[in-house]
């Protein structure tokens, strides 16, 4: 339905309303709403970052939002603003390689926690490290402790996909089972190693 020309200039007066509203914010709060990219970067403890990546995994649903909590609130922890208002939330639609078995949430999340604090040169070298690093180690290699249950492999590529073939072939007795608690550790496991394996390339990166 058009709007009339009287609601088209109510509108208009409620929107001047608003900006004058928001140029009358504390300078703080001003510069906490229009954080400059890239994201001021601190040293991180990889083991640290690794454990909330892991825990993270279950409670955010997924692989992508793990890392990407997993850095980014660590990141909230040191520095404050603006990462304590970064919705990791967001992040929640990596899962099982964005609905379709494609890129691997993980590497999904690193990219994003990578692209938050660095100019895009050194987003892409380090992200490239990253996804070198990722398709020719053997993972996952996290352990919380107790007695490994994940059988490690080498995923070979990129991909959700086939990260997921090389493990459920190391373990046929799952039957490519993606609700089988052995599988659902392993992409926990996987999780925090990326997270671990991004803090470390971009503690490397700043120098810290």
């Amino acid at each position: 339905m058009m709007q009339s020309r009287r609601d088209f200039l109510k509108n208009v007066g409620k929107v001047a309303v608003a900006a004058s509203v928001a140029s009358a914010l504390p300078l703080g709060a001003m510069a906490e709403q229009t954080a400059e990219h890239p994201y001021p970067y601190v040293k991180l403890d990889p083991e640290k970052v690794a454990d909330r990546a892991y825990v993270r995994f279950s409670e955010l649903g997924g692989c992508a939002a793990g890392v990407v909590a997993g850095v980014v609130e660590s990141l909230a922890e040191e520095v404050g603003a603006p990462y304590t208002t970064f919705p990791v939330k967001m992040f929640q639609n990596g899962a099982a390689g964005y609905g379709q078995n494609s890129l691997c949430g993980c590497l999904g999340g690193a990219a994003a926690a990578i692209g938050l604090v660095c100019e895009a040169a050194d987003s892409k070298a380090c992200l490239k490290e990253v996804m070198d690093w990722y398709k020719t180690s053997t993972l996952p290699t996290y352990d919380r402790g107790s007695a490994p249950a994940v059988a490690q492999v080498v995923p070979g590529s990129t991909e959700c996909r086939d990260s997921l073939m090389e493990f459920f072939k190391a373990v046929p007795e799952i039957n490519y089972d993606m609700k089988h608690p052995d599988r659902i550790n392993r992409c926990a496991c996987l999780t925090a190693d990326v997270a671990r394996k991004t803090v470390e390339v971009l503690n490397a990166k700043f120098g810290v």
